[in-house]
């Protein structure tokens, strides 16, 4: 019974601390800092709590965090597409975390080529790099950078792999919802080069949180 209740009672701590940094996300600007190039973009703040259900709780509590966090802050900040967009980038991005859980690095090592791709194929298409895509070029450039250095020192045994879960989870949201916009505005440009810069700042933003989740999660171990 003891069990029980600490476990509804952590999960609705959980769930209140998600609702809470999702509030501060929306308040950060962070696509202003960037000079309006990537709209939309936020901290993900909110996603070092599932970062955290990953590794301390079953994959069962955390896709039920998933779901309440999803709709809770639909309801509360959003709208009805606004749940479907984060469904999306929450569903594809707990199952990559549940997935590279145990092999971080293996998980770092195809980002990073990913992210090779993704800007040889922006450089092939767009020979001369002006203004937007420039910006774009430039941080799937940083992405690609950091998940070498990552797996590198992972596989030296210097860095926790828990930025390598946070890195591949933050990437793989922007990619959920980016598709899932896709499907309802159905424009290329999303996919061509909108897709590959959100690829990059969620390589950003995911090292950030993968530090941040780090350093509670050995907080609480103490």
């Amino acid at each position: 019974m003891k069990s029980a209740t600490q476990r509804i009672a952590r999960f609705g701590l959980l769930t209140a601390l998600a609702l809470v940094l999702g509030l501060m996300d929306r308040a950060i600007p962070i696509s202003a800092l960037l000079g309006g190039a990537v709209p939309g973009v936020k901290l993900g703040l909110a996603n070092t709590v599932l970062l955290y259900a990953v590794y301390l709780m079953d994959w069962k509590s955390c896709v039920l965090l998933m779901l309440t966090k999803v709709v809770l802050s639909g309801l509360i900040f959003g709208s009805l597409s606004a749940i479907w967009f984060s469904l999306a980038g929450g569903a594809l991005s707990l199952a990559v975390m549940l997935l590279v859980r145990k092999k971080p690095a293996r998980g770092m090592l195809c980002m990073g080529i990913l992210a090779v791709a993704a800007e040889a194929a922006l450089i092939l298409t767009r020979k001369q790099l002006k203004g937007q895509v420039l910006t774009f070029a430039i941080l799937i450039g940083v992405g690609a950078v950091i998940c070498f250095t990552l797996w590198i020192l992972m596989r030296r045994g210097v860095m926790c792999r828990v930025q390598g879960t946070s890195v591949t989870g933050a990437a793989a949201h922007n990619v959920g919802q980016v598709i899932a916009a896709w499907f309802v505005v159905r424009t290329p440009m999303l996919l061509n080069t909108y897709l590959p810069a959100l690829v990059g700042v969620g390589i950003l933003v995911g090292c950030l949180t993968g530090i941040v989740a780090e350093r509670v999660m050995k907080i609480i171990k103490n």
